[in-house]
């Protein structure tokens, strides 16, 4: 999938009643924001309004006040603000992400559908709460994003089979954000909290301690290190019985760690994670895991690099500044999702033709698809003339009725960890 891809930008200060209201009438202000009025309210099967404010009012009191504002900027009942945009029963789709933490550097690739996709990007001054600026989810939420302390904090989601009634996800990256100024302090909150689902929570601080809480409604565990990786499953030998099936979690959790090792710059960290080909960047977007924003952090500065989609062009933001009462100096940020490569989409089980095909499919004539990832892809009967497949990673992968002819360089390769070379080998040997 590639189309263009726009993300508003707000800017929300006050009290907590106030940035809710400020919100709400930003988000009017947009495209999807217009459209709003026609929205049918969804409300979350057992639904209790008294138990969403108990819980509300003991872990997060400014995003109680927040909703009450938020309701009045909508025009709509606090019922149904509270119902859709705070903790009660709310559901989660699956999604993904990556992280990488190294150098003083957190970066960040979100994943999720670009449907259910919030496209705001949220800077937040309410009094009684550290400002910060992150990406909303469902208005109160925040998938990541950092704080005036310069604390990075992102969510990875991991499983569903331990759900319980706790705390949501969005609203733990929230709580982070708003309560915590270190690592430290993170990691004690995170221990605290009653988790609802399994997620892992990538942090680092202005100081550059980095950690990873791996927390399910079971157990929690800690990573802690100078150069951690995080994706969509636990680590923890404890936890790992709680992992869902997940080839592309692990399949971008080598990436990632090499990424770390390197310490590079910001810039080269952003182009890593960002770049349409890079074996972490997903192209999933029909199936609810395509990369949506990608972010590089310095806490030491308090200073962001995001773009959205791929292959983009990086804005700066300095929070320090907006934090002393600057603006920011973006309104929106703009992009393409997919970026600029047009890859195989491994959701739409389809295949890329060179430029002059037209329509066709199932063939692959004089491309470049070095790096690129393969997941569960019929390629039966499919045709490769001139294809450079150097680096690209293939999983669960059906190649029925697939013709290999002569001029193949298959050195390096492998198959279920024997050399290609080898097996071809095996095989003459046994014919002769």
């Amino acid at each position: 999938m590639t189309k263009p891809w726009r993300v508003d930008v707000l800017q929300c200060r006050g009290s907590a009643y106030d940035v809710g209201r400020q919100m709400a009438e930003g988000f009017k202000k947009t495209a999807r924001g217009r459209a709003y009025g026609r929205r049918k309210e969804r409300r979350p099967f057992a639904f209790s309004l008294r138990n969403a404010e108990a819980a509300l009012k003991t872990w997060a009191p400014n995003i109680w006040e927040e909703l009450h504002g938020l309701a009045d900027g909508l025009a709509i009942p606090l019922e149904r603000a509270v119902a859709e945009y705070s903790n009660g029963r709310l559901r989660y789709e699956r999604r993904g992400c990556s992280a990488v933490m190294t150098a003083g550097l957190y970066g960040r690739n979100y994943d999720y559908d670009p449907r259910r996709y919030d496209r705001m990007l949220v800077a937040v001054q309410a009094k009684g709460v550290h400002a910060s600026i992150g990406f909303s989810d469902r208005f109160t939420g925040r998938v990541d994003g950092m704080n005036e302390h310069g604390l990075c904090v992102g969510l990875h989601m991991v499983s569903e089979r331990t759900w319980k009634p706790g705390l949501v996800c969005i609203l733990i990256v929230r709580m982070v954000l708003d309560q915590c100024a270190t690592t430290r302090e993170a990691v004690s909150l995170l221990r605290r909290v009653p988790h609802g689902l399994g997620f892992n929570y990538s942090l680092l601080d202005a100081g550059g301690a980095a950690a990873v809480v791996e927390a399910s409604p079971a157990a929690i565990d800690v990573r802690d290190g100078e150069q951690l990786a995080c994706t969509n499953h636990f680590q923890s030998p404890a936890l790992q019985s709680y992992n869902r099936r997940n080839p592309g979690s692990y399949r971008h959790l080598p990436p990632l760690e090499a990424m770390a090792r390197e310490q590079s710059s910001d810039q080269a960290l952003f182009h890593a994670l960002n770049r349409s080909l890079s074996p972490v960047f997903d192209h999933r977007y029909t199936t609810g895991s395509g990369t949506l924003h990608t972010i590089v952090c310095t806490p030491a500065t308090r200073s962001m690099m995001v773009g959205v989609g791929g292959d983009a062009t990086p804005r700066s933001i300095d929070l320090a500044a907006w934090a002393g009462g600057a603006p920011l100096p973006v309104q929106a940020l703009d992009g393409q999702l997919g970026g600029q490569a047009n890859p195989f989409d491994p959701g739409r089980r389809r295949v890329v033709a060179r430029p002059g095909q037209g329509s066709a499919t199932n063939v692959f004539m004089g491309a470049q698809l070095n790096d690129a990832v393969f997941t569960d892809v019929t390629l039966a009967k499919a045709r490769f003339a001139n294809v450079s497949l150097a680096g690209a990673h293939f999983d669960d992968i059906d190649f029925s009725n697939a013709t290999i002819t002569g001029n193949c360089n298959f050195k390096g390769m492998k198959i279920a960890g024997v050399a290609v070379t080898d097996l071809l080998a095996a095989y003459h040997g046994q014919g002769s």
